[in-house]
C-alpha cells in the first residue's frame, strides 16, 4: 500500500466551470539524482513543473467510479528538477468527475461529483520533499468552461488573478491505486484534405480534437464546431450525435484571443469523435491540424490479405476499436463517450488478437465491478453513478463480466484473471434466476440493431442463450480454481437450455437468426441439415448480412464451422446494404451503429466481431479447441478461392506465431515451447518450429 502524506487540496472559491489551478514554489539545496510524483487531479489534471510540461499523456486520470476507486499517476520528474527555486504547476479540468452538462445519462447529478481536487506528492532520493497540502496556493485558470462532452471556452486574454490559499478537501471516497493501464496520447497529427467555407475535411472520422494557429486582434473569439456528418448546404449536422444531451451544445470549443500576435492553441480537458471541423469568427486561420488521440496500446497481431474489400472491413475494425478506447471502451467517441458493457464483450476477442490490452480491461472490470449493486445487478455501462442499471441491462450486455476475463484467460494462460472476478461472477449469475421465470430470462435487449426489414429471434431466446453459455463457462472457471462450485453451473446450464429447447427450438419462424443463434449456442439436434438451411438461406438473400450485433456475426461463424466459409466470405464481402462493405463504402474508414448510417453513430466498435471472425476463418486458428496462453494452438484451414494470399500474425505469451498463405502454400511459424495440431487432408497432424504445407 501505497504511503500518502498528501492531503486532498481544493480551490473551495473557484467559480463553477472554471479550471483552478495551484502552484508551490520550493527550494533544493541540490538537484536529486531521481524524483518521482505521485498524482491525482479530479476530473482531469495537467501538470508542469518550472513551466514544462511533464509527461505526454492526455486526459489524466483513468476514469473510474470516484466513489470507489481512484488512480493516481507516478511520473518520473528528475530532469525537470533544479537546484535553488522550483516551481510546481497543476491545472485540472472537470472530466467524468464534475460533469457541467445534462444529458440523459445523468452524470451531472453522479454521487461523487465535488469540487475539482488535488493530490500529489514528490519523493527524491528516498524521502519525500513535497506534498499537497495548506500551504499550497491556487487561483482561477483560463478555462471558463469545460466538459468531456460537450467542449471547451478559453480565454487567451484573461486577466491573471491574485493567488488565493488551498483548502484541505474531503476526497471523492474511493481508494487510492496505481493507474496500469497506458495512458491516451496523441497518435498522429492529421491535415486537412479539403476545406470549403470554413469546413475542414480531414478525410477520416476519427477521435481527439484540433490544434489551431489564428491571426486577428485581441479578444477576437472563433467557435470550433465537430462532427462526423455535413447537411445540404455543407455545414455540419450534429443532429444524431447531439440526441441524449440537454443543452444547446456538443463538441464545440469557443477560444477568444489574447493579443494582437497570431496564437495557436488546442483544447485540454475534452476529447470529440469527429470527421469534419467548422470554424466561425472574427479571426483568421492560419492553421489547423487534427490532434488523434487514444489509448496507446502495443501492437499484439495483426492480418494482411489479398482481397481489398475484406481488408478494409478489417481495418476500420481495428480503426474502430482504437478510437473508441480513451481509458475504457466506448461505444462511440462523440455522442456518449460510454462504456457500453455489450459494445466491450463484442469487440473483446478482435480486440486481442491486434492490441495488447489485459491492463486496459482489467482496469474496465474492475470498474464493473465496483459498479456492481449487492444484489449483483450490473449496470449498462461502466463506470457509473447513476444511469444504467434497468434501461439495457440484462445478460446480453452483462455478460462482459464473465466473457471478457475468460477472453484474458485464454489469451494469457493467467488463472488469476478470472480468480480476481470470480465472486462478482458468481453474486450475478445467482441474480439472473431473479430475472428468470421458469427458466427463461426475459430482461435486457436481444438481438440488438438488425436491419429493421428483417425478423430475428425472440429476445427471450438468446438472452436465456447467454445465461446458458456464462453457466457453462463458469462451470470451467470453478474446475479451473478449484472453487467447488462446479455442479451448482452445471445443473444452471442444463435448466436454461432444457427450457429454451422447450419454449424456442422448434417454435420460431426458421430465419437467418433463429438458425444461426441454434448452431452457436449447441441447440442443434441435427447441425449439419441446419448448417446447410441456414446457407440457404443466405443465397436466397444475395447475401446481404442479417441479424443484429450478434446474429449477423453468429451466421458468419456457423457458416464457416459447418463448411460454407465462401458464403461467409461472400456476406462480408458484398456491397449491398445491409453490410459492413456497404458502411465502408460510405463512409470514413469506420463501422457504423447501425446497417443504415442516417440512424446513428458513425463510428460504433460493437460491430466489429467481423475481424476476430476473418482472422479466425482465413487462418483456420480455433481458439476454444487452443491450449490457454496459447502453448498448443489448433488450426483447421479452410482454403478460400476468394483470398488466395493472406498473412497473419499474434503474440503470444511463448512468442510470435505466424500463418502466411501464398497460394498454393501454407506456412506455419511457432516459437520454440509452442505446438499446433492442423487437421490436414483428413488427419491431425502435429507440428513445431516453422512447417510448409502443400495445399494442393
Amino acid at each position: 500500500m501505497k504511503e500518502w502524506k498528501a492531503k486532498w487540496i481544493m480551490f473551495e472559491t473557484c467559480p463553477e466551470n472554471v479550471t483552478p489551478v495551484f502552484r508551490r514554489i520550493f527550494s533544493l539545496a541540490k538537484r536529486p539524482e531521481s524524483a518521482s510524483i505521485d498524482i491525482c487531479g479530479l476530473g482531469f489534471y495537467y501538470l508542469k513543473i518550472n513551466g514544462k510540461r511533464v509527461g505526454e499523456e492526455l486526459l489524466q486520470p483513468a476514469f473510474t467510479a470516484y466513489d470507489r476507486t481512484v488512480l493516481y499517476n507516478t511520473c518520473d520528474i528528475t530532469e525537470f528538477l533544479t537546484e535553488g527555486s522550483n516551481e510546481i504547476e497543476v491545472t485540472l479540468g472537470n472530466g467524468w468527475f464534475h460533469e457541467p452538462g445534462e444529458d440523459c445519462f445523468d452524470f451531472e447529478h453522479a454521487v461523487w461529483k465535488n469540487h475539482l481536487q488535488l493530490i500529489c506528492q514528490i519523493y527524491a532520493d528516498g524521502q519525500f520533499i513535497l506534498w499537497s497540502d495548506t500551504k499550497w496556493q491556487c487561483r482561477e485558470g483560463r478555462w471558463t468552461y469545460n466538459s468531456v462532452r460537450f467542449g471547451e471556452n478559453y480565454d487567451a486574454g484573461a486577466e491573471e488573478k491574485e493567488w488565493s490559499q488551498a483548502v484541505i478537501a474531503k476526497g471523492p471516497g474511493g481508494i487510492l491505486k496505481e493507474q496500469k493501464l497506458p495512458g491516451i496520447r496523441i497518435q498522429e497529427y492529421r491535415q486537412p484534405v479539403s476545406v470549403k467555407n470554413g469546413v475542414y475535411d480531414f478525410g477520416r472520422n476519427l477521435s481527439g480534437d484540433v490544434e489551431i494557429t489564428l491571426d486577428g486582434k485581441k479578444g477576437d473569439t472563433v467557435e470550433i464546431l465537430y462532427g462526423e456528418r455535413l447537411d445540404g448546404q455543407g455545414n455540419i449536422d450534429q443532429t444524431l450525435i447531439k440526441r441524449h444531451c440537454d443543452i444547446p451544445r456538443n463538441q464545440i470549443d469557443f477560444y477568444r484571443k489574447g493579443s494582437d500576435e497570431e496564437e495557436s492553441w488546442h483544447p485540454e480537458f475534452s476529447y470529440k469523435g469527429f470527421r469534419y471541423v467548422q470554424v466561425k469568427g472574427e479571426a483568421a486561420v492560419r492553421q489547423i491540424r487534427a490532434r488523434v488521440f487514444y489509448t496507446v496500446f502495443k501492437t499484439a497481431g495483426g492480418l494482411q490479405c489479398s482481397d481489398p474489400v475484406l481488408q478494409s472491413i478489417y481495418d476500420a475494425s481495428l480503426w474502430s476499436v482504437k478510437t473508441n478506447f480513451h481509458h475504457i471502451p466506448t461505444d462511440c467517441p462523440h455522442r456518449e463517450k460510454n462504456g457500453w458493457t455489450g459494445d466491450a464483450h463484442m469487440s473483446c476477442e478482435f480486440a486481442l488478437l491486434n492490441l495488447d490490452m489485459e491492463d486496459a480491461y482489467l482496469q474496465y472490470l474492475d470498474s464493473l465491478a465496483d459498479c456492481q449493486w449487492p444484489s449483483g445487478q450490473l449496470p449498462c455501462i461502466a463506470p457509473t453513478s447513476v444511469y444504467g442499471y434497468n434501461y439495457q441491462s440484462g445478460p446480453t450486455w452483462d455478460g462482459a463480466l464473465i466473457f471478457i476475463p475468460w477472453q484474458l484467460y485464454r489469451f494469457t494462460g493467467k488463472k488469476e484473471i478470472p480468480e480476481r472476478y470470480y465472486e462478482a461472477m458468481k453474486k450475478y449469475m445467482r441474480y439472473t434466476q431473479q430475472i428468470s421465470e421458469d427458466g427463461i430470462c426475459k430482461s435486457g435487449l436481444g438481438d440488438f440493431l438488425p436491419d429493421e426489414s428483417q425478423e430475428v429471434c425472440p429476445a427471450g431466446m438468446i438472452l436465456s442463450c447467454f445465461v446458458m453459455r456464462m453457466a457453462q463457462i463458469m462451470e470451467q472457471i470453478s474446475a479451473l480454481l478449484q472453487k467447488g462450485d462446479e455442479k451448482e453451473w452445471k445443473a444452471l446450464a442444463d435448466y436454461v437450455k432444457a427450457a429454451i429447447m422447450r419454449d424456442y427450438y422448434g417454435a420460431c419462424n426458421r430465419t437467418e437468426s433463429y438458425l444461426s443463434c441454434v448452431l452457436f449456442f449447441g441447440l442443434s439436434e441435427n447441425p449439419e441439415k441446419e448448417a446447410k438451411e441456414l446457407a440457404g438461406i443466405v443465397r436466397r438473400k444475395g447475401y446481404r448480412a442479417g441479424g443484429g450485433i450478434f446474429g449477423s456475426v453468429y451466421t458468419l461463424e456457423m457458416l464457416t464451422r459447418y463448411g460454407y466459409q465462401e458464403d461467409a466470405l461472400k456476406i462480408a464481402g458484398q456491397k449491398e446494404f445491409p453490410g459492413w462493405a456497404f458502411m465502408l463504402q460510405n463512409g470514413g474508414g469506420t463501422l457504423w451503429e447501425h446497417w443504415s448510417g442516417n440512424k446513428g453513430s458513425l463510428n460504433h466498435h460493437m460491430r466489429s466481431a467481423v475481424g476476430a471472425w476473418m482472422f479466425k476463418a482465413l487462418t483456420g486458428l480455433v481458439p476454444e479447441e487452443c491450449e490457454p496462453g496459447w502453448s498448443r494452438i489448433v488450426l483447421r484451414p479452410c482454403f478460400s478461392d476468394r483470398v488466395k494470399e493472406f498473412s497473419a500474425w499474434h503474440n503470444t505469451p511463448m512468442g510470435r506465431v505466424k500463418i502466411i498463405r501464398n497460394g498454393g502454400r501454407m506456412c506455419v511459424e511457432l516459437p520454440d515451447g509452442i505446438s499446433a495440431g492442423v487437421y490436414w487432408k483428413g488427419s491431425l497432424c502435429e507440428i513445431t518450429g516453422r512447417q510448409e504445407l502443400q495445399l494442393w
